[in-house]
């Protein structure tokens, strides 16, 4: 057995098919079904059930799979013990909602790998509920979430603030009023976020604060932020987005009181290796440069 192949059976089990993983891996899938084949036939058992579109896991592989997560953290732990001068190296996944993977974490994770040659990551989105998951599963090694965070077998680090706005576009009826008031967005229909998105939890959290018969004409309910935005730009209702992801063509809703903040913290699992240690300093380091960066733009 080969250490590659339990990283193929990984990542295959993470993504749910033979050809997202290949491509994820950089392999053709002819390739990664062999290896596949012979880690199946030196274990002597299938741990892969294919049929249809997708893979699953079978019993035999649910097994494997907790003791792949084990070896593949023992291996980094390896790694990470005989690094010169406690250097920041490895193959290191993170899971994020849609604000963060698209607006926050590529400067960041770029102004990282530029010094940091040995160092891999991944990324993956996933709303509040799934990036949990996988983090107390081993599925992937570092969480972003929106506090507050309660679980014991998770260290957990303040990352981000964050502040959300009512937004919509700039031609929208809405911006006829003079002043706006939260009634008045009662009258309009609404594009929010999925029901288990962290953000959406926040702003109801929000409204209800201010109102409490606020029944909401929803007319869309999306995943991606890139889906909402764009219905937004389109005049299909009026919405809620973060700081970080607000369009050019959006112009907020402004009405007293309206102060809706979220934070954003980095979880993982209390048993991982100091490299991830390492790696959630570093991302914090380059998080207070690229907010410093982002200050100085928006004076000039």
């Amino acid at each position: 057995m080969e250490f590659r192949q339990i990283t193929y059976f990984l990542a295959i089990s993470e993504v749910g098919t033979f050809q997202k993983a290949a491509m994820r891996l950089g392999l053709t899938q002819p390739a990664l079904s062999r290896q596949i084949y012979l880690l199946e036939k030196e274990l002597g058992v299938r741990v892969l059930e294919r049929g249809g579109r997708t893979v699953r896991l079978t019993i035999e592989g649910e097994r494997f799979y907790q003791y792949s997560i084990r070896m593949k953290e023992l291996w980094e732990e390896i790694q990470n013990g005989f690094s010169k001068d406690n250097e920041l190296k490895g193959n290191f996944s993170i899971s994020a909602g849609g604000t963060v993977s698209a607006w926050i974490l590529p400067q960041i994770l770029k102004e990282i790998l530029k010094t940091k040659k040995g160092l891999s990551l991944s990324v993956r989105e996933g709303d509040a509920i799934e990036t949990k998951n996988a983090v107390l599963k081993g599925e992937v090694d570092l969480g972003i979430l929106t506090g507050p965070i309660s679980e014991p077998s998770l260290n957990v680090v303040e990352f981000l603030s964050d502040r959300i706005f009512p937004c919509a576009a700039k031609d929208h009826p809405i911006f006829l009023k003079k002043k706006i008031k939260i009634e008045d967005l009662k009258k309009h229909t609404f594009v929010f976020f999925h029901p288990g998105s962290a953000l959406r939890k926040a702003v109801e959290k929000k409204i209800k604060s201010f109102t409490k018969e606020f029944s909401s004409n929803i007319a869309m309910e999306l995943r991606s932020v890139e889906s909402v935005i764009k219905s937004l730009e389109a005049g299909l209702g009026i919405g809620f987005l973060s700081e970080y992801s607000m369009s050019p063509k959006l112009k907020k809703i402004k009405f007293e009181n309206w102060n809706a903040e979220r934070k954003f913290y980095l979880c993982y699992r209390k048993k991982s290796g100091p490299g991830l240690t390492m790696l959630v300093e570093e991302i914090l380091r380059s998080a207070e440069e690229w907010k410093l960066e982002k200050r100085m733009s928006s004076l000039l």
